[in-house]
């Protein structure tokens, strides 16, 4: 509605009535066996928004701040790392990037995987840590303001 004409593929969907069990798996249920091979961390068919974390996969050895979207089993919406940009990937969803796991037939739209929220891990203005809490202590505000 935002931007007509910039996704037909999904203004299509919508206007077909498929349900977006995409978005559903992605997030309030988990994704279920066999959408992904190897992959699954549904919790059943209570719908909650919470963490859910496959640990049978490893740690990603070239973690994407996109997760899954990025390639990335290992990142959201399989557990939630401290830099994992959730906002992106849930934006990417509801424009349709991840229909395509439900419906193989489906194209996402081009503008769907342009979708960000604009930060990258070297925005932020506090380090990460190796050890826990993995967060730096962040800046005052007051004596260095944001960059923006």
């Amino acid at each position: 509605m935002l931007y007509p004409g910039v996704f037909p593929n999904l203004a299509a969907l919508n206007k077909s009535g498929k349900a977006r069990a995409d978005i559903e798996a992605i997030l309030l249920t988990g994704l279920p066996p066999g959408i992904i091979p190897g992959f699954q961390n549904n919790t059943g068919s209570t719908l909650a928004d919470m963490l859910r974390l496959n640990v049978a996969i490893k740690p990603s050895v070239k973690p994407s701040i996109y997760g899954i979207l990025g390639g990335d089993l290992a990142g959201f919406p399989n557990g939630r790392r401290v830099f994992d940009d959730v906002t992106a990937v849930e934006l990417r969803a509801l424009a349709g990037a991840t229909f395509a796991l439900i419906d193989k037939s489906y194209k996402p739209d081009a503008a769907a995987s342009a979708v960000t929220d604009g930060l990258t891990p070297a925005d932020l203005s506090a380090p990460y840590l190796n050890t826990f809490p993995y967060l730096g202590v962040p800046h005052s505000g007051f004596n260095t303001p944001s960059p923006s």
